[in-house]
C-alpha cells in the first residue's frame, strides 16, 4: 500500500474515511463553483440583454418604465402591441382604463409626459377609432396602412393591426412653436408605431 506522507494510516480505513472526506469537500467545492458559474452567466446575460435593449433605442428616442405600462395593460382583456420606445424623455406615466363611450368597447390610454410637459398619448381599443377627415395615408410597413394628421394642436396617427385600433397623439406644450424643444414630426411617430411590439 503506498504511504501518503501527509496522510496518517494508523488504522486501515481511517485513511479512506479521510479520502471520502476530501472528494466531498471538492464535490461540494465544485457544485459550488457550478452555481456561481450558472449565476455568472445569468447576470452577465441580463446585463447583455439590457446594453442590447439600450443599442435598439435610435438616436432621439427614449426608453420609458415597461413595468407601468405591462402593469396598466394588465387591465384589459386584450394583448396589445406597445412601443418599444418613445420620443420624448419620460418624466411619469398615466394609464387611464375604461369603455368607449360610442362603441362599449374596453381601451387603454397610457400617457407619456415629459418634464416639459410635453405628451404622448398612446392608446389601444377593440373598437375602431375614426381618423380625421384629410388625414393622409401612411404605410407603416407593407401590411399596414396608418392615417396621420396634425391639426395644430395634436399630431395624430392611427392605425389598425389583429383586430385592434392603435393610436398615437403628441401635443406639444407649446401650442404652434415650431421651436419647441421637442417638436416630433409624422416620421418620428412613424418610428413608435413601427417599434410596438407585444
Amino acid at each position: 500500500m503506498y504511504n501518503n506522507p501527509g496522510l496518517s494510516s494508523s488504522m486501515p480505513g481511517e485513511n479512506s474515511n479521510h479520502v471520502s472526506h476530501i472528494n466531498k469537500q471538492m464535490l461540494i467545492f465544485f457544485n459550488i463553483s457550478k452555481k456561481s458559474g450558472y449565476l455568472l452567466f445569468l447576470l452577465s446575460l441580463s446585463l447583455l440583454v439590457s446594453c442590447q435593449s439600450q443599442v435598439d433605442i435610435p438616436e432621439g428616442f427614449y426608453p420609458y418604465e415597461k413595468e407601468k405600462v405591462a402593469e396598466a395593460i394588465q387591465q384589459v382583456s386584450f394583448n396589445p402591441e406597445v412601443p418599444n420606445y418613445v420620443p420624448i424623455p419620460v418624466e411619469f406615466i398615466i394609464s387611464d382604463h375604461y369603455l368607449m363611450a360610442e362603441t362599449r368597447k374596453e381601451a387603454l390610454d397610457i400617457s407619456f409626459y415629459s418634464r416639459e410637459n410635453d405628451l404622448l398619448t398612446y392608446q389601444v381599443t377593440e373598437g375602431h377609432f375614426e381618423s380625421e377627415q384629410g388625414a393622409e395615408s401612411i404605410e407603416i410597413d407593407s401590411s399596414i396602412l396608418a392615417h396621420y394628421c396634425d391639426n395644430g394642436f395634436a399630431k395624430v396617427l392611427v392605425w389598425e393591426k389583429d383586430g385592434l385600433s392603435y393610436k398615437l397623439e403628441f401635443r406639444s406644450s407649446i401650442i404652434g412653436d415650431n421651436q419647441s424643444s421637442h417638436s416630433i414630426t409624422k416620421e418620428d411617430l412613424v418610428r413608435v408605431a413601427q417599434s410596438c411590439q407585444s
